[in-house]
């Protein structure tokens, strides 16, 4: 299957369903904690965008509201930051491994913009496996970090075809 195939096939927007953190092969609790959310879109283009945050009352303080101004302590930002990943850029594949629509490497950059400013400009790779079942399609994103020892399972569900 040709590269432009497969991103056809991947192309869409895809909803979070969970996320699995490992740390030196320990399982540890996701950032985004219990009830995560997100979307994950890539384009027939060549470009993604990826937003994850936690839903859980206790990691969105109430009182915030955008632009900030003076409400909401120093604290209450930096919970939000903490729980929270963003960032887009193009995307294509890794063509040095071997693709099919249903598994593989993308490369996710080098990122534009995103709300962790070490990874503006950095190519992050994130294997991938697509799993269809009962009309739905799902999106596993494995992410290994190697120089913290950590290794991420993130599933998506397609939510539109792009």
């Amino acid at each position: 299957m040709k590269t432009q195939e497969i991103i056809n096939f991947l192309a869409g927007t895809y909803s979070l369903l969970n996320n699995t953190q490992w740390r030196n092969g320990t399982q540890v609790p996701d950032p985004w904690g219990t009830t995560p959310a997100g979307l994950l879109t890539y384009t027939r283009y060549g470009y993604m965008s990826a937003v994850m945050n936690s839903m859980e009352p206790e990691k969105r303080p109430p009182n915030l509201t955008w632009p900030p101004g003076e409400q909401g302590s120093v604290e209450d930002w930096a919970l939000i930051a903490k729980s929270s990943l963003s960032y887009s850029g193009p995307f294509g594949l890794n063509t040095s491994v071997p693709l099919t629509k249903f598994s593989g490497q993308v490369l996710h950059g080098p990122v534009v913009t995103g709300s962790m400013p070490s990874m503006v400009g950095v190519v992050q790779r994130r294997n991938y496996t697509v799993v269809e079942r009962d009309g739905e399609v799902y999106l596993s994103i494995a992410v290994i970090t190697t120089q913290v020892g950590a290794r991420s399972e993130i599933w998506w569900r397609r939510v539109a075809k792009g």
